[in-house]
C-alpha cells in the first residue's frame, strides 16, 4: 500500500523534506492526522507545547490577546507551514481554524531521534525557526513602515505567493487567489480598520490592478503595479 506521506500537499515542508522517501514510513509512525472545522480551536495560550503540527490543508489564523482583551493576529497559516514552535513548555499564542484543515500532529520528543537520524531534517528545523523570527520582524516593520496601500498590497503578494508555493503553480501562470479570512482578520493583522481595507481594495480594482470575482478571492491584473503599490524592496 502507497504511503499516503508520499503524495501529501506538504511532502516538501520544512520538517518533512529532510525525511528520504524510504524513511518517511518513521515519520508517518509518530504522526496523528486532524481534521478541523472553520472556527475550531487547535491551540490556547497556556496549553502545554507538548506538539507539534504540519498544515496538510486549509488556512489557520494564530492570534495573541493583551491585557486589555484586544486581538492581535500573529500570522495566517497555510499548507506547509510548522505550528507549534516553543521555547518554553506553554504555548503563548491561539491558533484556530479559518477553513476546513488537515494537519498532521507530531509529539515534540518523538522528533528529536528523528533529527539525530537525518541531520537535513534538523537544519531544515532551523531554517522554519529562523523564517518565524524574519516573518514577525517583517510584521513590525509593515505596521511601522507603510501605509495603507502598501500593507495591503504587500498581504496580497504574500497570499499570491503562499499559495502558489503549496500548490506548486509556476510563477508565470495567472490564477485566481483565495482570501479566506474575513475583512476583519486582514484588518486586525494589517492594523487598519476594516473600512480602510474595503477602501484599499476598491482603489486597486478601480485602477486594473486587481479583480475581485468574489468576497474572497482576487486576481492580479497588473504585478508591476501591485508590487509598486506594496513599496517592495
Amino acid at each position: 500500500m502507497e504511503l499516503v506521506c508520499y503524495r501529501c500537499p506538504a511532502r516538501s515542508s520544512d520538517l518533512c523534506a529532510g525525511v528520504p522517501d524510504n524513511e518517511l514510513k518513521l515519520l508517518a509512525a509518530i504522526s496523528t492526522h486532524l481534521k478541523l472545522r472553520p472556527e475550531e480551536t487547535l491551540i490556547l495560550d497556556g496549553d502545554a507545547s507538548d506538539h507539534v503540527y504540519n498544515v496538510v490543508s486549509g488556512t489557520l489564523m494564530m492570534t495573541r490577546l493583551g491585557a486589555d482583551g484586544r486581538r492581535q493576529i500573529l500570522a495566517f497559516l497555510l499548507t506547509g507551514n510548522f505550528i507549534g514552535f516553543s521555547s518554553d513548555q506553554l504555548y503563548r499564542f491561539n491558533v484556530e481554524a479559518l477553513t476546513d484543515c488537515e494537519l498532521c500532529r507530531f509529539e515534540r520528543k518523538k522528533l528529536e531521534p528523528l533529527f539525530e537520524a537525518y541531520p537535513e531534517m534538523e537544519r531544515r528545523f532551523r531554517q522554519m525557526a529562523a523564517r518565524v523570527i524574519e516573518a514577525s520582524l517583517d510584521l513590525v516593520f509593515t505596521l511601522g513602515r507603510r501605509n495603507a496601500t502598501e500593507r495591503m498590497a504587500a498581504f496580497l503578494l504574500h497570499l499570491r505567493d503562499a499559495q502558489r508555493e503549496a500548490a506548486e503553480i509556476p510563477k508565470d501562470t495567472q490564477a485566481v487567489w483565495q482570501i479566506p479570512m474575513t475583512r476583519t482578520d486582514i484588518a486586525d493583522y494589517l492594523g487598519l480598520t476594516i473600512e480602510t481595507v474595503s477602501r484599499v481594495l476598491s482603489r486597486l480594482k478601480s485602477k486594473g490592478i486587481l479583480r475581485l470575482p468574489t468576497l474572497h478571492s482576487f486576481e492580479i491584473v497588473n504585478e508591476t503595479a501591485l508590487v509598486d503599490a506594496a513599496g517592495a524592496d
